[in-house]
């Protein structure tokens, strides 16, 4: 027999008794008041709605009447022909309840049979929410600790709240209990305070039955008011900002707003389609936040009830929510281990709230976390008992609290943003003290400021001729004496041959080595800088902060495209990615479903940071998300690898110099250094020659363009490119401009390379209108820059040999979404970062036209700034279909991308390549 069949025999023993007891009542039988009890009590535990014994529930009378697999089980009048008290008294199998079961007693065997014979009506009205749990009561033994199961603080410190089940003990600020807070409540899943601390909002419930929230008065420990509207326990009850309003959720999966004066719901939140763990207020009271177990975390219109998005990043259930205090954020821990955070952009209408960060914090999942009240720092408190410590300004992990000795509940933090109170699962309240931490990453440490040197001509030295020093810490190989400022000519001539050079440095100073092999030589040079014991001088230190892997195909060592990390969606631009000891930097998302990340330059071959070597990598070879540690900053103990980088390059960096080693090197104090040289493969030789040079960097650029090849056709624009290589650091930007342009030409210059980029894009329009010249013309592109406080000029070349020619077979025109502008004029598309906005190409077709255009694919977009790129372009890229004469895009700034104003266009992959008449894409915070 199952343990399903009890509600059943229960029925039948009632409606085939016939002793006394079993006389109709004179009272009508209550379905609510009278049987539903006698239901819950032996009935319900098997038999419930979705999922009952035989397809029968009895926790509803519309289920009960409805029957089971069987038919229907109650004929309503006639109690002694109903087939379920027939089952009941054992005349019909199976006998139920089952022998060893709990019993109905005779006089609610004649309640039952009285309401079946009195037609089986009905509740008479909306069944109450809040109905007793029956089940078996066991005694807590006297030696047993409570856990503490939620925990508050009083805005302004003078009062704690520590929850235990059935019972909220408040404290002042001085430890002493003010007040016992006992009423009909289970467990205690949230507290939170009142602004002035007056009253003290509980979520509670009983599992299985309902969920209500409470108000206490905090002085005298009175109940003053109850919210109970929930099928299952609460986990989450909140105060508004004007506290006008309660918003309750828990496992029931809806939301309730209540109103506070009148105690009646406002509206009813769904679309959750799981337990809801914790609920979050924006500093305006118009929107919720909400965080559920179907891994979602959701923004509401408080006023309207709708949903203006869905966060769906997170692969955990996400377990707490909250918006930072300028609202301008939406944070959220998660149980796979994540702390997130939105953009918050959906402030009165849908909008999508895009992924800002995405921080590995622990190896165990995220329970809970609290924004101090100065908004500077978040406490993140985890499964495993870490507690740890991120910052808001760049969402960094700066410190590990001492770890708790038990399983914590709930955290918060007193009013002075330096003490932390966490429940443990003990019983205990745990306190940690949070440290004195910088509120931005430039706070840190002081940063060790660059110096440049002009040392004049470099002194010559012939290795072989040099004077040769046996010392035992470079394992007796001879080390050679060099002045501040050598060019050194020498040879591995040996295999596994190390040469060794020492010259001083002071701290600051930045040194270029560069170790050049002889021309048809074969020696693959690498360079390291070792200390005067002969160790490695460290460069940096990195530390992972998120981990992921090479997917669907490994890559070699100069490939800058199509690099696909598992968990892509939690990584942004201009990261830095490190695999096996290279470091490379995140330049552009993945641009459709089958694609990877580009990284810089974007084009050609790809680059590496802080020195590194280009490396072949396989598939599924890990990899993880840095950054870099400041001087003197301890590591943050999230679970995830740190990497300790040496002054060491076998390949240029910018692969400039080929397979010659290039090192810049920044004395990290005063004292002697000595630059060790190598063969990569370990071989030596005849042919193994080298040039060295130890010199004081130099920061500059040179500049290149891909000039203009066609001739201009009228009405549109052709397309040229300009480039920098990066000479010894130098970073910062490089403006282009056209000297003696020829009458009516429009350029959209001066052309700005951004600091850290390689090119820029630029075009020369003619109007449709435009007369021409004869001949060819030749206008020359001029490169500035600011370094050290000069400006540096560079004469880069002619832009092109440009002549004209007659209008192309289509013309396309960049147009805004609502309206039209004039061909030929510029117009101005504002872009929030964060934000994705459309636009239209209009194709000016020739009589007789008619086939498709082609405007490129992840590179459609020409010239924008850093971050913001042509979005949506599916597997195609951007095109107009056969026919068409006008197209909608969509441009996406992504929350790096520069602030400001640049030129843009689009190029038609016809005539050889037809540009837009540029318009203007403003970058808005």
């Amino acid at each position: 027999m199952t343990r399903c069949i009890p509600v059943l025999k229960l029925f039948v023993l009632v409606a085939l008794a016939t002793s006394p007891v079993a006389v109709p009542a004179a009272e009508p039988v209550d379905f609510a008041q009278d049987v539903l009890p006698i239901l819950e009590t032996y009935c319900v535990g098997c038999h419930t709605s979705g999922d009952g014994e035989g397809g029968f529930a009895l926790d509803s009378h519309k289920a009960l009447i409805a029957g089971g697999d069987s038919g229907s089980a109650v004929t309503p009048g006639a109690a002694a022909s109903s087939r379920m008290l027939l089952m009941v008294s054992g005349k019909m199998e199976p006998a139920m309840p089952p022998e060893g079961e709990a019993q109905p007693t005779d006089e609610e065997f004649s309640l039952l049979q009285d309401w079946i014979d009195q037609g089986a009506n009905g509740p008479a009205s909306k069944l109450p929410c809040k109905r007793p749990l029956r089940t078996p009561e066991i005694a807590t033994k006297d030696t047993a600790h409570l856990p503490v199961t939620a925990i508050a603080v009083s805005r302004d410190g003078k009062y704690r709240a520590i929850a235990r089940f059935g019972e909220i003990t408040i404290l002042d600020e001085n430890e002493k209990p003010i007040s016992l807070l006992e009423a009909d409540f289970g467990k205690v899943n949230a507290v939170t305070f009142s602004k002035d601390g007056s009253q003290l909002l509980v979520a509670t419930g009983v599992a299985g039955a309902y969920g209500n929230a409470l108000l206490f008065s905090v002085a005298s420990g009175t109940l003053e008011k109850e919210w109970v509207g929930h099928r299952d326990t609460l986990y989450a009850a909140v105060f508004s900002p004007d506290e006008t309003r309660v918003a309750t959720a828990g496992y029931d999966r809806e939301i309730v707003v209540w109103d506070v004066a009148s105690g009646e719901p406002i509206s009813k939140l769904l679309g959750h389609n799981g337990a809801i763990f914790d609920l979050a207020f924006s500093p305006d009271g118009k929107l919720l936040v909400s965080a559920c177990a179907d891994e979602t975390a959701k923004v509401w219109n408080v006023e309207s009830g709708q949903r203006l998005d869905t966060l769906s990043q997170p692969e955990g259930e996400v377990l707490a929510v909250d918006i930072t205090h300028d609202g301008k954020f939406v944070i959220a821990a998660s149980a796979d281990n994540r702390l997130r955070v939105w953009s918050l952009r959906s402030t009165d209408t849908p909008k999508i709230n895009p992924l800002l960060a995405t921080r590995f914090v622990d190896e165990s999942p995220l329970v809970n976390f609290s924004i101090t009240p100065d908004g500077q720092f978040i406490v993140v408190l985890c499964e495993s008992g870490n507690l740890k410590v991120l910052r808001v300004s760049d969402w960094s992990q700066v410190a590990s609290l001492p770890k708790l000795p038990e399983s914590g509940s709930d955290l918060c933090i007193d009013a002075d943003s330096r003490h932390v109170f966490v429940s443990l699962m003990n019983g205990e309240v745990a306190h940690r003290s949070i440290p004195k931490l910088a509120a931005s990453k430039d706070q840190d440490v002081q940063k060790l400021l660059p110096i440049y040197l002009d040392l004049g001509e470099l002194r010559k030295i012939d290795e072989s001729a040099a004077t040769h020093v046996s010392e035992d810490v470079f394992n007796s190989a001879a080390v050679v004496d060099v002045p501040r400022g050598a060019e050194i000519t020498g040879e591995i001539s040996l295999p596994a041959q190390e040469d060794f050079y020492r010259w001083t440095a002071r701290r600051g100073e930045v040194w270029a080595i560069d170790v050049d092999s002889n021309s048809e030589g074969n020696l693959d040079p690498r360079v390291a800088v070792l200390d005067h014991n002969g160790n490695p001088v460290l460069r940096t230190r990195l530390q992972a902060v998120r981990d992921t892997y090479f997917t669907f195909r490994g890559k070699n060592s100069s490939q800058t495209n199509d690099l696909r990390l598992f968990n892509w969606r939690e990584m942004s631009l201009n990261e830095y990615l490190y695999a096996s000891g290279e470091v490379v930097r995140l330049s552009m998302y993945p641009r459709g479903p089958d694609s990877g990340f580009n990284v810089y330059p974007n084009e050609s071959e790809r680059w590496t940071y802080f020195g590194t070597s280009h490396l072949t990598h396989a598939l599924g070879e890990p990899a993880y998300i840095v950054r870099e540690l400041a001087v003197g900053e301890s590591p943050t103990a999230n679970g995830l690898p740190v990497f300790d980088l040496y002054y060491d390059n076998d390949d240029d960096p910018m692969r400039i110099a080929g397979k010659n080693s290039r090192l810049l090197f920044t004395a990290p104090h005063d004292g002697v250094f000595v630059a060790r040289i190598t063969d990569t493969r370990a071989e030596g030789g005849d042919d193994y020659g080298y040039t060295c040079s130890i010199r004081a960097a130099q920061p500059r650029f040179t500049a290149s363009i891909d000039p203009v090849k066609e001739k201009l056709r009228k009405g549109s624009g052709r397309e040229f490119t300009v480039r920098v290589d990066r000479i010894d650091g130098f970073d910062g930007p490089v403006v282009f401009e056209i000297e003696n342009l020829p009458p009516g030409v429009i350029a959209n210059t001066p052309l700005t390379i951004e600091p850290g980029q390689r090119y820029a894009q630029g075009t020369l329009y003619i109007p449709k209108d435009h007369q021409g010249w004869v001949g060819s013309r030749s206008p020359l592109i001029t490169a500035t820059a600011q370094i050290h406080g000069k400006r540096v000029e560079r004469t880069v070349g002619p832009v092109g040999q440009l002549e004209v020619g007659e209008r192309p077979q289509v013309i396309p025109v960049l147009q805004p979404s609502d309206r039209t502008v004039e061909a030929g004029k510029d117009w101005t598309l504002q872009i929030r970062r964060g934000e994705t906005v459309s636009a239209r190409v209009v194709l000016d077709r020739q009589d007789g036209f008619d086939g498709e255009v082609k405007f490129g694919n992840e590179t459609a977009g020409h010239n924008t700034t850093q971050g913001v790129y042509v979005d949506n372009i599916g597997l195609n890229g951007l095109l107009a279909l056969q026919g068409m004469t006008e197209r909608e895009f969509f441009l996406t700034a992504d929350p790096v991308s520069q602030l400001g104003r640049r030129s843009f266009f689009l190029e038609a992959q016809t005539d050889k390549g037809i540009t837009s008449y540029p318009i203007t894409i403003e970058v808005l915070p």
